[in-house]
Order: structure tokens, then sequence, then C-alpha cells
């Protein structure tokens, strides 16, 4: 990517920071940038890191070596700085480098005393970056070691952990061991109730979103997030439509992982367009990736008339069709049947040079689809006629 065709303030904020810097080289300036310019978050949190911008943007660039290199060159010349030195092990961690970042901790432990404050980095790292329940517990364990009390982040990163694995009685005994000497937040109470409302504890889950209601803390999008996605895949659409509204009516906008479950669930046409008009009117899509899961969708309930639908629904969404989505959909009609519209469809990735597959190709000619149906015969001109009419004509035909 070009950065000097972008001259926002945030990235040559960015560049200036890395490029003032004895040890960063502009190409590695660069790909730091390159690594924050899909994340607003990461890219604010970097350009404030006045600390330690040269070792931070090696991180960022995903060299940890270099990155450690330049921190020990740095301090060499300047009193130990413990805030750079956490900053380095988020930055690490951040980009996924959690083992590189422990390893420097401990060899690191004569200048920069261990601390709870650095082992959390690491364990936010092993427990939110790579959810790695093996190196969570043992993290965990080594604290214990090196005789540093866990205290509440500790307690929040690892009950995280669990309730994303579906760890539930490890979640409630950390959460019961964190009451005794600390006040569970709000994240805590978000990540009890994920693994609740995912273990099918759906009443229980639901009590205790009333009980942080009652506790004065207030419920955030994360937080209906966590019971409305495991409430849409287990089809307990009723109840999750009420917290949806229940949110809406907070003012809290809905995050397209909560659109993406209702979608995933809802099986009719009408129910699937009012979602995306809900998500377009919220600003969270729908994007590419939204138009495949309908698409599987609608293949998945043998429905190729409606998955045909909604793939000229995607250009009411100005949403580009790529590769990806043609193979769906070309499978997808073969897998129903319908041979002469696949067949189309794949004339028009060739067209387009989109794709040429040839594994695409071979399941085209195959004499069956991916589940044995037999292949209806072709419709004449299909490849001249307008989709929407070869639609039509399709839908009314059928398919055996």
């Amino acid at each position: 990517m070009d950065f000097t065709k972008n001259q926002s303030p945030l990235r040559n904020r960015l560049i200036n920071l890395c490029e003032l810097a004895f040890f960063c080289p502009k190409k590695i300036a660069y790909a730091a940038c390159s690594n924050c310019v899909h994340s607003p978050i990461k890219a604010l949190r970097f350009a404030k890191l006045s600390c330690c911008p040269e070792a931070c943007c090696y991180a960022i660039a995903n060299n940890p070596g270099k990155a450690i290199q330049t921190f020990q060159a740095m301090n060499k010349f300047r009193s130990q700085d413990s805030r750079a030195f956490h900053t380095l092990l988020h930055a690490l961690c951040k980009n996924g480098n959690v083992e590189e970042a422990e390893e420097f901790m401990l060899l690191s432990k004569e200048f920069f005393p261990l601390t709870s404050e650095s082992f959390n980095i690491i364990l936010d790292g092993w427990c939110n970056i790579t959810l790695d329940v093996f190196e969570a517990k043992r993290i965990w364990r080594e604290m214990s070691k090196y005789c540093i009390t866990p205290d509440a982040t500790s307690y929040a990163h690892i009950i995280s952990c669990f309730s994303k694995v579906g760890n539930l009685s490890d979640s409630l005994r950390f959460y019961s061991e964190m009451k005794k000497n600390w006040s569970p937040c709000l994240k805590v109470y978000n990540s009890l109730i994920y693994v609740l409302a995912w273990e099918k504890c759906v009443r229980e889950a639901l009590n205790l979103l009333e009980k942080i209601k009652s506790m004065g803390l207030q419920p955030d999008t994360s937080t209906y997030n966590a019971i409305i996605v495991p409430l849409c895949d287990a089809k307990n659409l009723e109840q999750a439509r009420h917290l949806f509204d229940d949110m809406v009516r907070k003012g809290l906008v809905p995050t397209t992982e909560i659109f993406h479950a209702f979608i995933g669930s809802e099986e009719s046409v009408e129910g699937t367009l009012e979602l995306m008009k809900k998500m377009s009117e919220a600003g969270s899509g729908p994007s590419g990736h939204t138009f495949l899961l309908i698409l599987d969708k609608f293949i998945k309930l043998e429905q190729p008339q409606n998955t045909l639908t909604m793939w000229m629904k995607m250009r009411d969404y100005k949403v580009v069709p790529d590769s990806a989505h043609y193979t769906v959909l070309v499978k997808g009609m073969v897998t129903c049947g319908w041979l002469a519209m696949a067949r189309r469809l794949h004339d028009e990735i060739k067209l387009k040079t989109l794709l040429n597959d040839p594994i695409l190709e071979k399941f085209l000619d195959a004499p069956k689809g991916g589940d044995g149906k037999k292949q209806r015969t072709p419709i004449k001109n299909d490849v001249k006629a307008p989709l929407e009419k070869v639609v039509k004509r399709e839908g009314k035909h059928g398919y055996q």
C-alpha cells in the first residue's frame, strides 16, 4: 500500500513517530502503519506512544525480535522506564507475539521487577488474543510461583478466557474466588452471561442480567451481545428479539455480530430483508461477509430461487461480489440441481476473471450435485436471458 497517497493527520503522526527514531527505518514505519490502518483504536493508541515509539513500531510491524533489541539498546542510555516496558509488552501481545513478550518480561525482571501489571498484560495475551486456555492456566500458576497476587484485572481476564471456550464450571469457580477480595466489574458479568447462555442456562443468564441492573451497573452492547447471539444459535428467537428491542430502547447500537446471529436463524426472505434494512439504518452493513452468510443459509435450506434473489440484492447495498461469493453460489446451484444457472454464473466468473478454479469446473461437469440430486435439464438461452427473468422462470419450473 502506498501511504504517500493518504495524507491523514493520524497516519502522518504514526510515520513521524517511527522515522524520528534512530533504529526504525521508513519501511518499518510503513509496515507499522499498515497494521494500524484497519484498526482505528490500535492506531490512536499507537499515536500516543511517545514513551517508546521506536520499539513499538517494530512490535506493531510484527518484528518482535527487533522490537526487543531496540528497547534494550535505548535503555542503555537512559533510566529504566516501567511505562515504556509495559507499553512494549502490550504491543507485542496485541500483535500475537505473547510468547516473546512473556520471555522478555522474565528475562528483564532484574531491571523491571515482576508485578501484577506486567503479568496481567501477558495473561490478557493468552486469554483474549490467542485464546489459549492451557497457557492461561500456566501463567496463572506462574503468578503464584513468583508471589504475585492476582488482582481484579487478572480475574477478569481468566474468567473471560474460560467463558469464551464454554467452560462454565471454571468460570463460576474463579468468579466465586474473585468475590472474596474484589468487586466484579461489568466485563466479568458479561463473560458469565455469555457462558451461561451458551451452556443453555438461559434463565440463569437472564437473572444475572437483572442482577447487574439492580446493582447499578448499566448493561452495554457487549452485555446484550453476550446473550442475544447464543439465544439466536439456540433458535430462541422470541427472547432474542425481546432483548434486541430492549437494547435499542436504551439507545445502544446493535453490533454486526448480533445482526449476523439473527440473519443466520431467520429462514424467510422477508425477515432477512428486514434485518438487512435494520443493519443499514444502524450503519452496520450489510457487508460482503453478511451476504456470504445469507447465500450459504438459503443454499442449506435448499431454496435456490431465494438464494438468487438475495444475490441480486447485493447491488442494492453496493456490495461487489468476489470469488468467495461466486464459489458458494455456483456450488450451491449445482447442489440444488440448478445446473444451467450454475454454468451461467461460472461463465460470469471467467468473464470477470475473478476465478478460474479447476475444482469448480470439475464440480460443474459431475453428473450429479454435491448431495446426489438429479440434475435438471438446462433451460434454453439461460446465458442470454436477464437474471431476474431466469430466477422467476426457474422458480416456476422447480427442480427434481
